[in-house]
């Protein structure tokens, strides 16, 4: 496992264990229970993710699922004042992996 795996893993369970916590930092108020849901998903996506690696997915763990992602938090962004914080946070998370993941495609080509 690489430092981009160790980082997706840890966020994923800082996500499913702390949700109001980092539901907290990147809101910018206590989320209610359905943000805490959210914040859940997201988690598990980010483990899920990280498993599809593991199997070596390349579909389901590429830097095209990340792209996806954040691509959808911009447009949530563009349209909702409440979660647009929340939105670009995620959205430059999931950039940041997209582009470690494709950086560590290139290295080992």
């Amino acid at each position: 496992m690489n430092a981009v795996g160790v980082a997706r893993i840890g966020l994923g369970v800082a996500e499913l264990v702390t949700p109001s916590r980092l539901g907290s930092a990147a809101l910018g108020h206590t989320p209610d229970r359905r943000e805490r849901a959210v914040v859940r998903v997201l988690g598990a996506r980010h483990l899920g993710q990280e498993v599809a690696a593991w199997r070596g997915d390349d579909l389901l763990a590429g830097p095209q699922l990340d792209v996806l992602h954040a691509a959808s938090m911009v447009g949530l962004a563009a349209f909702s004042r409440r979660y647009r914080r929340a939105a670009l946070t995620s959205a430059l998370i999931a950039a940041a992996f997209a582009l470690a993941a494709r950086g560590r495609a290139r290295c080992t080509t």
